[in-house]
């Protein structure tokens, strides 16, 4: 029995953060405890990088667990929170890495009313959340092309990611998200820096869904920052190694899916442009084509990113990877899969990574 994808990427991924929590409450109080463990093996190597062989968390969906709970206050009004924490499933680790705090996925409280719903506290951005929808590797890390240029940032490369240092979610955020109007749905979220260095942050998504077809459009605008865009750590900073402390930046994301049934097709499209106060810019345009294509118990996936990367006073550089997969699902819970990555960077060596894994979720 088949078992469509979306169900990972979008439901257990979002916690149905948004769109299980916008329908009224089907009881009056109710508290559950969820999550998806996501372990493969294989071998993993990005253009520039040694390849390392081992088992790894995470390649498809980072692994995570989560809290939420919903109870009715009547007149179609209801109080709402979702906590959700990383893991490292392959080692026993909390977090993606040492440096993420426990509750980096998302932490937040909020109400639902006729018209949406609000949410207080660390909420995942508009942005990120198309980005998975418009893709046929959901949120994978390790082996989505689009996912992989705008939010992991490589330690072997030269390039920028548009969110990497952003993130896909924003602590000390307002954020709200409409229910469905005739097939329109926008969400506003707001970010204060509160004496950090994230800086101010605004951003807008609108999409649209009618029968097959999805399409989106966010805005995100972020200023009064101090923060490394570029090589992950200073010493790594190099001529050839370009790194801006940004002081601002804007993205323009758009997209669009349709679903012909045998097959599903996806594109879309990321600009970037950051700003230092120094004077330097750097421009990024990442663009994804990907389908999902039924193919007896399963899906094979196919996607292929490429970005372009400008910036001040330094050599143009490009990035293309392409990967292509099976996913089998074995139940409603539970589904394997199988994938091939090729890394491709301006100047140096690429990498192929080879990865079998498995998905369970609770």
């Amino acid at each position: 029995m088949q078992y469509p994808l979306k169900k990972l990427t979008l439901g257990i991924i979002t916690g149905t953060a948004l769109g299980g929590l916008c329908s009224p409450a089907q009881a009056q109080s109710q508290a559950q405890i969820y999550g998806l463990l996501d372990v493969s093996t294989g071998s993993t190597q990005l253009a520039g990088a040694a390849k390392t062989a081992g088992v790894f968390n995470g390649s498809m969906t980072t692994s995570f667990w989560g809290i939420k709970t919903q109870e009715d206050l009547g007149g179609g009004w209801g109080a709402l929170s979702q906590m959700e924490s990383f893991m490292q499933v392959n080692n026993g680790s909390a977090g993606r890495s040492s440096a993420d705090s426990y509750w980096a996925r998302t932490s937040w409280v909020g109400l639902s009313n006729p018209w949406g719903v609000l949410q207080l506290g660390r909420a995942v951005t508009p942005g990120f959340l198309m980005a998975i929808k418009l893709n046929p590797f959901g949120s994978a890390s390790a082996l989505g092309p689009f996912i992989m240029h705008t939010y992991m940032p490589s330690a072997t490369q030269p390039f920028m990611t548009s969110e990497g240092a952003s993130d896909s979610a924003w602590s000390n955020s307002v954020a709200f998200t409409s229910t469905d109007m005739s097939g329109w749905r926008f969400t506003v979220q707001s970010a204060l820096a509160q004496g950090g260095t994230t800086g101010k942050r605004n951003t807008a998504g609108l999409s649209y869904t009618h029968g097959a077809f999805y399409g989106g459009l966010v805005y995100e605008k972020m200023d009064q920052m101090s923060m490394n865009w570029g090589a992950p750590v200073a010493p790594l900073a190099t001529a050839a190694r370009p790194l801006i402390t940004a002081s601002s930046v804007q993205n323009i994301q758009a997209g669009a899916s349709y679903d012909l049934g045998p097959a599903k097709l996806y594109a879309q499209n990321l600009k970037s442009r950051i700003d230092a106060a120094s004077g330097a810019e750097a421009r990024l345009n990442t663009s994804q084509l990907g389908t999902s294509v039924v193919a007896g118990p399963g899906r094979v996936l196919f996607s292929v990113a490429h970005t372009a990367q400008t910036q001040s006073a330094k050599a143009s550089l490009a990035r293309t990877t392409v990967s292509v997969g099976y996913d089998q699902w074995l139940s409603k819970r539970t589904d394997v899969y199988v994938a091939l990555l090729r890394d491709r960077v301006t100047g140096i060596n690429p990498g192929t990574s080879v990865l079998v894994g498995m998905r369970h979720t609770f």
